[in-house]
Order: structure tokens, then C-alpha cells, then sequence
């Protein structure tokens, strides 16, 4: 849904009921919060190139919500747009972070019956990497991330509190990755 001309972004509202008036408006605050939105979609999302798909689904929401209300009812049509922009960006985030990519050409299928790798030796290598983990420790990641267990289940059967035990986990899983020298580990 990219705009015909990076100049004119307002074009998907021209047709709007009600839009006509606000349209200066809305024009200026576009150009003002353009590289704004530009910045965050870079450093928040990583790709720059979503900024007129944002811009473009946040002046849509805005002349809506400004046409929705009478010209005396109306916030400042800049501060409107900036909401609905981070809201935009903040809504990609989110999806982005729900998305699991697995390269299934380069890792075996673990559900398979001729998997290189058996049950038995998965669980004797958990064994090995978690022998250094505190017995609590060992038995929460165990049940959050073997059984799928909530980490409220996780923290009722080790009686720790499941921000604690959370917590814990985590900077186990750090020592993990640090020492099979995972990218990504606090150094």
C-alpha cells in the first residue's frame, strides 16, 4: 500500500467523507512526523521501508477519528497522527515478536521417527548442560520449557514466586548460551 509519491502520503483519505477540511492539517502533521516515524520503524522494527505502510494506516485511523468528532471536540490533528503512528509501530512489534521462523532445510525435524538425534540422547545432553543449574532451577526449566508448563505452575511446585523463579531461569539460560558461546549471551 505504498503512496504514489513520497511527497503525498495523504492520498488513501482524499476520498473520505469529511476529510476535506482537516486535510492541510493533516498534510503538515505528515510532514512533521514523517522522520520521526522513520527513525522508528528503522530502530524499532529494523526496516525503514515499513514507514510509508505505517504513516499511510495512521492517517487513515486519524482522519477517521477527526471526522468522527466536531471541529470543536477536536485535539491538535499533529498530536492525533503521532499517537496513531506509535500505536501502528508499537502493533507491528508485537506481531513481529509472536512470529517464529524455523529453517526447516538446515535443522532435522525433530518429530520425525528417523530423527539422527534420539529421545534418549536429547534428554542425556539436558543432563549434561543443566548438571550445573541449582536443583529448583533444573526442575523449573524442565517443566517450563519440557512440559510447557506456565510459570505460575512452574513457581507453585518449586515455592518461589513466579518472577523469582522466572528470573532465575533466565540467567541460567544466559550461562547456558555463554558457555556454548551462543550469540546474543550478556558478556
Amino acid at each position: 500500500m505504498a503512496s504514489p509519491s513520497p511527497l503525498d502520503r495523504c492520498w488513501t483519505v482524499k476520498d473520505s467523507p469529511g476529510s476535506l477540511p482537516i486535510m492541510p492539517a493533516v498534510r503538515a502533521a505528515v510532514e512533521r512526523h514523517w522522520p520521526d516515524t522513520q527513525r522508528a520503524a528503522a530502530s524499532v522494527l529494523g526496516d525503514e521501508s515499513l514507514t510509508a505502510e505505517i504513516m499511510e494506516g495512521a492517517i487513515e485511523e486519524a482522519v477517521a477519528y477527526l471526522a468522527d468528532h466536531s471541529p470543536e471536540d477536536q485535539e491538535d490533528v499533529s498530536a492525533v497522527l503521532s499517537r496513531f503512528c506509535r500505536q501502528e509501530v508499537g502493533r507491528r512489534r508485537k506481531e513481529r515478536r509472536s512470529f517464529v521462523f524455523i529453517d526447516y532445510s538446515v535443522a532435522p525435524e525433530t518429530s520425525s521417527c528417523c530423527s539422527p538425534i534420539s529421545a534418549v540422547d536429547a534428554a542425556i545432553d539436558a543432563e549434561r548442560i543443566l548438571a550445573d543449574a541449582p536443583p529448583k532451577v533444573r526442575e523449573a526449566l524442565m517443566m517450563r520449557y519440557g512440559s510447557s508448563e506456565s510459570w505460575s505452575d512452574v513457581a507453585a511446585r518449586t515455592a518461589t514466586s513466579p518472577g523469582a523463579i522466572r528470573k532465575k531461569c533466565k540467567r541460567c539460560l544466559d550461562r547456558i548460551r555463554q558457555k556454548l558461546g551462543i550469540l546474543g549471551a550478556p558478556q
